[in-house]
């Protein structure tokens, strides 16, 4: 019974009503660039696996307008911790002039590139496009003070590297076009504050702006205008910094659309609030988020997964969206049932797990296609009220909670067709009953506990609802 279409409801004139009421504004925010997922050498690797039936129903499950239609998607630039092993597309030390780079990028166009074309067919297939963003976690070893992919120095990139590396990305972002796969964004670096035991590449945010401003912007801006720049791409509760960094830099701010993000220290929607109210030329994007295996509750299995998870990825979503981020793509696609492959064991949970010939479909999937599926990209967030609910005002807690002191959670969009979009979420072990409110007209509603649900509606018309 999830993502399935319910009876119709109706809006009346409005009524009185003493219990928790979602009131959708006319005013509009941002505007919505979509959903999606990573493409990483894990996801690649196990699609690669799976027999024609099921590639074509992960396909179909994920691009399709059938399926969560996701327009978003991620890359790493050279490998990632969800990769077998390290590699880059220059292992020669000292190449500055990058005589050696592989224009093929060969390891990729194995299996990664494959799956993205495929996805690719499928979006555009669907009247949708598909647009990537690219992620380097390290540099080749050599460019780097450590001289290792694995972990980092401070700071990690060697001086004399620094227009190399650039030169490297821009040529990296060059040789998947040249696939057929046109990359939309970048971010300088992957979490560059964290020294990972994976690959990493630490940048203070001073240092980031200086080369973004010094090399990478002026290599992209010279060889690929069209691709954006969206810098930090790390945890909520520094975005400020960051950003203040970035509108700070004399020459950075110049090259960079925006401020990506990720949601790994906690909720901190009042931290992206802040970035989008003192800086509201910057575009916010929710750029990584998932559930690390640890934190299975028991008895969950690998068939149904957690249903807190899906939750989880609805309450980031929604805090997300309300505080001014403009898209959400979640981690791996796909991975095998242990949580991998993943070469230094940082294993974690998927929207979808298989072992080659059975796929699991877990909770975050359809807590995804409540947004993806129905605010399309285009879409403007409406300002949306709910009153009358309690809201945690506790103390921080791990990423992807929620419970019954959320109260009840709603985000609200204008389609460019011109329909509203409602997104409504309860955490409670009980269900909730509401009103739901848009100008002069209303209805009164229920949402099952631990639910989330969609309304659809043409302004003062009726509903169709979403479960």
């Amino acid at each position: 019974d999830r993502l399935s279409r319910k009876d119709d409801v109706a809006f009346a004139e409005d009524f009185p009503f003493p219990g928790p009421t979602v009131v959708v504004s006319g005013q509009e925010d941002q505007e919505i660039e979509g959903f999606g997922a990573a493409f990483t050498e894990a996801s690649a690797l196990m699609f690669n696996k799976l027999p024609e039936d099921l590639k074509h129903t992960v396909l179909r499950s994920y691009w399709s307008s059938d399926g969560l239609g996701f327009t978003l998607g991620r890359v790493h630039i050279n490998s990632c911790d969800f990769s077998p092993e390290s590699y880059s597309f220059d292992d020669v030390a000292g190449d500055f002039a990058l005589r050696h780079f592989d224009a093929n990028v060969t390891h990729d166009a194995a299996t990664m590139i494959p799956l993205i074309q495929a996805a690719r067919r499928t979006a555009l297939a669907a009247g949708a496009d598909l647009r990537l963003l690219a992620s380097p976690w390290s540099a080749p070893a050599w460019m780097k003070t450590n001289s290792q992919m694995d972990g980092s120095g401070r700071p990690g990139l060697r001086a004399e590297a620094r227009a190399a590396w650039a030169k490297y990305v821009s040529k990296w972002v060059s040789a998947y076009k040249a696939h057929g796969v046109p990359i939309w964004a970048v971010t300088p670096q992957n979490e560059p504050e964290n020294v990972a035991k994976w690959e990493a590449c630490v940048y203070s945010p001073e240092e980031e702006m200086d080369w973004v401003g010094a090399h990478l912007g002026p290599a992209l801006r010279a060889d690929h205008p069209e691709v954006k720049i969206f810098v930090y791409d790390h945890n909520k509760h520094h975005i400020y910094r960051w950003a203040d960094a970035l509108y700070s830099h004399a020459t950075a701010k110049d090259y960079v659309t925006g401020v990506a993000f990720h949601r790994y220290t906690g909720d901190h929607f009042d931290q992206v609030a802040r970035v989008h109210h003192d800086f509201p030329q910057a575009v916010l994007l929710a750029s990584e988020a998932t559930f690390e295996r640890y934190r299975w509750r028991p008895g969950s299995t690998l068939a149904g997964g957690d249903w807190g998870f899906g939750l989880g990825y609805a309450h980031d979503i929604l805090g997300d969206l309300n505080a001014g981020a403009t898209g959400w793509i979640d981690w791996n696609l796909l991975l095998d049932f242990d949580g991998g492959p993943n070469h230094v064991d940082n294993v974690c949970d998927a929207t979808m797990l298989t072992n080659g010939t059975v796929l699991d479909v877990h909770p975050q999937f359809y807590a995804m296609g409540h947004f993806s599926k129905y605010v399309s990209t285009g879409s403007r967030r409406l300002l949306t009220h709910v009153l009358n609910s309690r809201q945690y005002w506790g103390l921080p807690r791990p990423y992807g909670v929620c419970s019954e002191e959320d109260g009840l959670s709603a985000a609200s969009f204008l389609r460019p067709d011109g329909l509203v979009v409602v997104v409504v979420l309860n955490c409670a072990p009980q269900s909730l009953q509401f009103k739901l409110q848009e100008g002069r007209a209303a209805l009164g509603t229920r949402i099952p506990a631990r639910a989330i649900q969609t309304y659809i509606f043409s302004r003062h018309g009726s509903v169709e609802l979403q479960v």
